[in-house]
């Protein structure tokens, strides 16, 4: 169980207006100590470049220009192949120390340790409250190909700087950073939320004024120090995090090489705002001037957590033109949506906080059935166990303790005002959502791929062709750690935030009886002591599920011809990428005009690149095929399971295609098509073993005979492997809990049973007196998802 608090957290607790001026006081002697005086010393790290100088692009067969394949002649790697790519794994959203949430959830790991761990090397974790403490030891087990540390833009460094003196003391010496920590812990939610109160909006702004020039050569230093070409990638960069009235705008900003601008950009504005109407426009412009207009600088942005985005991602068409409104909430414009375009080549549709490919209930124009594939790690969710829930969802939410965790989460014993369960956004608002914390079809890439293609037809570009990645975005400093064995044991990603079974799956809560809100804190000023185990001392009392909603995160593909900066990146840009849930499975596809050879399956399984080596004419995924006939394109789609590490890979179940266009109304259409499914499949055991039962590969040829000339298309490929247990189950599975241990009185278990702490395994029903748990066994089927590949025809 977790410790107790201090003495002096306890007392704090008691009074949060003292605590909001002890607060602010703290942050201003800081920010005036660190400001003032140059004394603070930093650590003299060594800038070592790496990299080559970018060259001209070269444009495959009947691709569009911005899909270039870079010439062969810069390869500089042993064995490499001018024409043949391969499969590189790795993680571009990784938050250490330097990020400050971060640091007071786990201020032990920096970017070296990071890279370190993501090449192979143990690292260590905190536990039982205390952030500053190595308590566990953990290794990725199989290392990655590429990373990139991408700590926040706002407040970089700033409290690692101030509390540690940039490193000159040690972690958890200074009392006012513990006071402060301690307060951020306990109050998370607000963080995760985005409902951040005003005083500490305040103290954001004052930290965000603190210079963070230097930490950013620390880390691109780092960076560089550990980038070791044809064997390890790093990539410089930070994570731009806009989250005002809670609508997150996040991207990371992912540089080429070390021609970096002098500066990270901060979304952060001199006074408190909900105003976040140019925050993307923002960042784009100072990214023009900063980097793309500098010789050698190059760049890509790369939304991700948009399913929290309360409707912003994209924003609707509205009005006569049928536009959306974007910069200055005037409708967008040709050159804007060129500007979006350069930058943002793709989305991070799976990671820590859900997935964000789709959401059931809520995908725009689906034609036939949609049986399995949505409803995988929602971190929102429309079923709410209401009337007026979507009817997807009765299909999904059965009231079985196996169902998805999405329909269980919303609906254990009492539980009351979820950050999950939502309603739909019925606005296009700036900076507040209505209703609160909804979500919209458009915070989703199966509808926003379609939607970019009904903009092309009016502005004659694409804002909204996105590749797809996955990534962690892990605040251990543990790049990649996303195989659910490990995640199960001793991981997570959120340091003592849920290193403990309670946290981890849930737990009985208390919430103050109903009292007005302090005005200035946004928290309630009374401290109700209560007792989470006795209901009858337990005002509102609820089953929080704290971290169980929380994922291992995913991963980012590539196919690329060596593993360095240079062939990476371009593989970024072009959209040669594919997203993982955390499995290590490849997934590739091709389109072409043309009938592929009858052997393409076979070439693909042996490692050929037909596109590049000259044996087909075509596009690979992220690229756009012209010219298409009616009756047409062909697409090849093929999927490789995961290997395996420490236990077997698992076998694919099923290969699907999924078409997204516009028709000629602009309504947004889709249509998903099963390619080919393993129907015998195992389901997994009652221990959770792996069931190995099924084929290594897939792969199949889709001719779309519906494909219309005048509309044009998008198409992505997903592959899905055999049905196993989500970490969560693991956890529960492992340790043998017996839910049938639990107390009636108060749906908990008794310490003798040895489960204390594990009520989260358990699908609690009833009421004090009457309480009983059923064990919840829930499944999920592990995917890879391609890059759209968009075909078009001669206007």
């Amino acid at each position: 169980m977790r410790h107790s608090k201090s003495l002096l957290a306890n007392a704090l607790s008691s009074s949060v207006g003292f605590l909001f001026r002890l607060t602010l006081g703290i942050s201003i002697i800081l920010f005036l100590c660190f400001s003032l005086t140059g004394c603070l010393k930093s650590e003299d790290l060594s800038t070592a470049n790496s990299g080559t100088p970018s060259s001209p692009n070269q444009v495959p067969n009947e691709s569009s220009a911005d899909s270039p394949l870079v010439p062969a002649g810069n390869l500089e790697c042993l064995n490499t192949s001018a024409t043949r790519k391969q499969a590189y794994f790795g993680d571009l959203h990784i938050h250490t120390k330097l990020s400050f949430d971060a640091y007071f959830f786990n201020s032990i790991n920096g970017p070296r340790e990071a890279y370190q761990f993501a090449k192979g090397q143990d690292a260590f974790l905190p536990s039982g409250g205390d952030p500053d403490t190595p308590a566990r030891r953990i290794n990725i087990g199989r290392p990655l190909d590429f990373a990139g540390v991408t700590e926040h833009a706002e407040q970089l460094g700033t409290f690692f700087n101030l509390c540690q003196v940039q490193g000159n003391l040690p972690a958890g010496t200074n009392p006012a950073c513990q006071v402060l920590g301690q307060f951020i812990r306990d109050n998370v939610s607000v963080f995760i939320t985005g409902d951040v109160p005003l005083y500490l909006q305040l103290v954001t702004s004052a930290g965000s004024r603190v210079p963070s020039s230097s930490t950013w050569q620390q880390i691109q230093a780092i960076a560089n120090e550990e980038n070791q070409p044809c064997k390890f990638t790093t990539f410089n960069g930070y994570e731009f995090s806009s989250n005002k009235g809670g609508q997150v705008l996040h991207r990371n900003v992912i540089f080429k090489d070390q021609n970096v601008p002098d500066n990270v950009i901060s979304s952060i504005a001199p006074l408190p705002t909900t105003d976040n109407t140019n925050d993307e426009w923002g960042l784009f412009d100072t990214l023009k001037t900063t980097c793309t207009a500098n010789m050698g600088c190059d760049v890509v942005t790369i939304p991700h957590s948009t399913n929290q985005s309360d409707g912003r991602f994209v924003r609707k068409r509205e009005g006569p033109t049928g536009l959306p409104p974007a910069r200055d909430n005037l409708r967008l414009t040709q050159s804007d949506a060129a500007l979006r375009n350069q930058f943002d080549r793709l989305m991070e549709i799976a990671q820590h906080k859900g997935v964000s490919e789709c959401i059931t209930g809520m995908n725009q124009g689906l034609t036939g059935e949609e049986s399995s594939g949505c409803g995988f790690e929602e971190w929102k969710t429309l079923c709410r166990g209401l009337p007026d829930d979507p009817s997807e969802c009765a299909k999904v939410c059965k009231g079985s303790a196996n169902d998805p965790l999405f329909c269980q989460v919303n609906r254990l014993q009492g539980s009351k005002n979820s950050i999950h369960a939502v309603q739909p956004c019925t606005t296009n608002s700036i900076g507040s959502s209505t209703p609160n914390d909804c979500t919209s079809p458009l915070d989703y890439a199966r509808n926003v791929i379609p939607e970019g293609s009904a903009l092309q037809r009016k502005l004659g570009v694409n804002p909204y062709q996105y590749g797809f990645i996955g990534s962690s975005d892990t605040h251990n400093g543990i790049a990649g750690n996303t195989d659910k064995a490990k995640f199960a044991k001793n991981a997570g990603h959120g340091g003592v935030l849920d290193d403990e079974p309670p946290e981890a799956l849930g737990r009985w809560d208390c919430r103050p009886a109903d009292s007005p809100l302090d005005p200035i804190t946004g928290f309630n000023p009374v401290a109700v002591p209560t007792d989470a185990n006795n209901p009858n001392n337990c005002p509102d009392r609820n089953f929080n599920p704290v971290a169980s909603n929380f994922t291992p995160g995913g991963l980012a593909g590539v196919w690329a011809r060596e593993n360095t900066r240079k062939e990476i990146f371009e593989a970024l840009k072009r959209r040669e990428t594919f997203a993982t849930s955390g499995s290590r499975m490849r997934i590739r596809t091709l389109a072409s005009n043309k009938p592929f050879p009858a052997d393409i399956c076979q070439r693909l399984a042996n490692g050929e690149s037909p596109i590049e080596e000259g044996t087909i004419q075509g596009v690979p995924m992220g690229g756009t095929l012209n010219n298409t006939p009616a009756g047409g394109p062909y697409i090849v789609a093929y999927a490789m399971q995961d290997p395996g590490g420490e236990e077997p890979g698992m076998p694919l179940q099923k290969l699907e295609i999924i078409k997204g266009w516009a028709d000629a109304s602009g309504q947004i259409k889709q249509k998903l098509v099963t390619l080919l499914e393993n129907k015998s499949a195992p389901q997994p055991a009652a221990n959770c073993s792996v069931q190995i039962q099924g084929p290594e590969q897939m792969c199949a040829v889709f001719v779309d005979k519906e494909y219309n000339p005048a509309l044009g298309a998008s198409y992505y490929a997903r592959a899905l492997e055999n049905n196993s247990c989500r970490w969560s189950t693991r956890m529960c599975t492992a340790k043998g809990v017996q839910c049938s241990a639990l107390q009636p009185s108060n749906g908990t278990f008794p310490q003798s049973s040895g489960f204390a702490g594990y009520e989260g395994c358990c699908k609690i029903s009833g009421e004090p007196g009457k309480f009983t748990g059923e064990f919840r066994f829930i499944t999920q089927q592990e995917r890879a998802w391609s890059s759209p590949i968009w075909v078009q025809s001669a206007k």
